[in-house]
Order: C-alpha cells, then sequence, then structure tokens
C-alpha cells in the first residue's frame, strides 16, 4: 500500500458525498471511561468494582484540583478498573443497562445564574472537563477567568457530518 502525503492541510479531494442519514444505534454493552484521554489529569477514583451507577455519577476525579469531576455516560455496573504501571488509572469499564438511567441536575436560565452558579452546575455534571484551555489542550481551571472564548460549533473534517 502506498503512503500519502498531505501538503495543504486536511481538504482532500473524495469523489463522492457521505450519505445524509441518521442511524439509531443500540447503546453497547460495554462503555470505558479513559483518564488518560485527559492530558495532565491525575484521576482519584469515586467507585470501586461492583458498584451500581446512574449515568452523571461521578466515577473520578483530578488529584491536582478535586473540584473537577468525571461521570459516567451510562448507567450499569462498574465491571473492571484496568490499572498499568505503579497502579495508574489507565480504564474504567461499565457494563450498561439496557435502558439508560440519569441523574436528575437543577435546570435553571443561565441569564439568571451568576458565574460561579453556573460554574458549579458544569463542575457538578461532569461536563467542565470537556472545556478546554489553549495553548496545550489541558482542562481549563475553573478558578481562572479566561481572556477569551473560542466555540467551535462545526467539524471541518474530510467526510465529517453536517
Amino acid at each position: 500500500m502506498a503512503d500519502l502525503k498531505i501538503k495543504k492541510g486536511l481538504n482532500i479531494n473524495l469523489p463522492g458525498e457521505a450519505a445524509k442519514k441518521l442511524l439509531n444505534i443500540p447503546t453497547p454493552e460495554i462503555v470505558s471511561v479513559k483518564p488518560p484521554d485527559f492530558p495532565g489529569l491525575i484521576p482519584r477514583l469515586l467507585v470501586k468494582e461492583g458498584d451500581e451507577v446512574l449515568a452523571g455519577t461521578n466515577l473520578f476525579y483530578d488529584k491536582n484540583n478535586e473540584a473537577i469531576k468525571f461521570c459516567s455516560p451510562v448507567s450499569g455496573e462498574v465491571a473492571e478498573i484496568k490499572r498499568g504501571e505503579k497502579r495508574k488509572i489507565l480504564e474504567i469499564k461499565i457494563l450498561a443497562d439496557k435502558e439508560i438511567k440519569y441523574i436528575s441536575f437543577q435546570k435553571a436560565n443561565p441569564e439568571n445564574l451568576t458565574r460561579q452558579e453556573i460554574t458549579a452546575l458544569l463542575l457538578n455534571s461532569g461536563i467542565w472537563p470537556f472545556i478546554r484551555q489553549r495553548p496545550f489542550g489541558i482542562i481549563a481551571n475553573p478558578g481562572e477567568n479566561p481572556k477569551s472564548i473560542f466555540i467551535s460549533a462545526f467539524d471541518s473534517n474530510p467526510l465529517a457530518p453536517d
């Protein structure tokens, strides 16, 4: 197989177009959460093997900032906690339920909340870890005010869905 060398970005001229249809896919039987996917994170576990969790249950937090929590994407049983060298947490596997049960969080209008209330809600619900701080792509520090905010709502990769 020949190697492809791309010199001018990701705009690859491929013939055809991706089909514009949505498919209903079943919930996977096993779902994994991998702390190494988050650079600079030192995870501390809040669950152990055999624990029952709901979608939104805290699985672990960052050792350097205990306010940053990571939640379960599905409900089910914690099947396995895979560790690497020096007992580093590599993966948390969850056996998913057929019907996902969720933890409910406070519903509010963002216009009526203060910055601290919005930040607390994002931290407790497990959404905060997906807010990145540039230039290194690490999890943003909730205690700092950003100089600017960049929101990317469009995937520019080739054959990305609309």
